[in-house]
């Protein structure tokens, strides 16, 4: 194989890479619901770094092994076995309980990139269709890889 050194300078046959993660946000019933915010527990501000408002990675960061791609939060309402606990809970701070479950997804080993693109879809819950899964969002995150 000869290739010129123009070809080689100006990347002429460079390749790119595009990896395509899909998720969708759903809910079982009115108390059990997902949902993205930047507000997840148990994790530091570097984690967080480059995450939006709303929880998903920003158009143009460069993902690493291990990082977060987007924040999900499930909120389910917790089981009332020790009801009297509950109600010297609410009693004292004037807040219920909730169970929050951490499903915050991140980039798997070995893949890395660039984040080029997300897409947001909004799946119309008020029609006579049944939605895949109960969801009612679902998120696109381009990656490319030269």
């Amino acid at each position: 194989v000869i290739v010129s050194k123009r070809v080689l300078y100006q990347q002429l046959f460079s390749s790119l890479h595009m990896d395509i993660y899909e998720f969708n946000f759903g809910y079982n019933n009115e108390n059990d619901i997902e949902f993205s915010t930047l507000e997840i527990p148990k994790q530091s501000y570097y984690i967080k770094k480059s995450l939006d408002s709303l929880g998903i990675v920003k158009e143009g960061e460069k993902i690493l092994t291990g990082n977060i791609l987007l924040t999900k939060i499930k909120v389910t309402k917790p089981n009332y076995t020790y009801k009297s606990i509950f109600k010297l809970i609410y009693s004292i701070f004037g807040k219920t309980i909730r169970n929050i479950k951490d499903n915050s997804l991140y980039i798997q080993t070995g893949k890395n990139g660039r984040v080029s693109k997300i897409e947001l879809f909004l799946i119309n819950t008020n029609s006579h269709y049944k939605t895949y899964n109960n969801s009612y969002l679902k998120c696109r995150i381009f990656i490319c890889k030269q």
